[in-house]
């Protein structure tokens, strides 16, 4: 059987279409994804170009600052592999768990050698000016300004699709 020109043309564009589709719904770009847990929409992402991250807050008794990194393991599980803070108060671990070492350096301490892995972890948006934020590469982006006050997310690590990444606001962008 012979194939004639409208017919290859077809069997092209079909194949074209399905290529395409592949590109718009395969999740392909690993991100740092907050899910609203009320909706269990996609809220926001931000892509994972690198696996080390931290995310920055002000304590909201001694009101000063919290860093916590974490890594993003290959099957995307959220390890935390440090802890720096500057104060003992309520809430602020005293020394370091078996395995850790506990640091004080220049004012600050620091629990380092950790090794807590979740596979995602839910984080409130305090109504407070106090501050939170995502570090990524040394650079800031203030997740008060992406995600709304008084709502609780789902943090985690996950591939998004083109399609996917439409649905949420891309926390890079600030």
């Amino acid at each position: 059987m012979r194939v004639n020109n409208k017919q290859r043309f077809l069997l092209i564009l079909i194949v074209l279409i399905l290529i395409s589709s592949a590109f718009l719904f395969i999740p392909l770009k690993r991100s740092i994804v907050f899910i609203n847990n009320e909706t269990e929409n996609l809220t926001a992402y931000s892509l994972l170009t690198q696996p080390r991250f931290q995310i920055k807050y002000t304590h909201s008794i001694h009101l000063s600052d919290v860093i916590e990194t974490f890594i993003a393991l290959p099957d995307n599980t959220i390890k935390l592999t440090e802890l720096e803070y500057e104060d003992f108060n309520i809430g602020m671990p005293s020394n370091a768990g078996e395995g850790e070492v506990f640091v004080e350096k220049d004012g600050k301490y620091f629990i380092k050698n950790m090794d807590r892995r979740l596979p995602e972890f839910s984080i409130l948006i305090g109504d407070v000016d106090a501050g939170l934020s995502l570090i990524k590469k040394g650079k800031e982006y203030d997740l008060k300004k992406t995600l709304v006050r008084g709502k609780t997310y789902t943090f985690r690590i996950q591939r998004l699709s083109f399609f996917q990444q439409l649905k949420g606001v891309n926390i890079d962008d600030q």
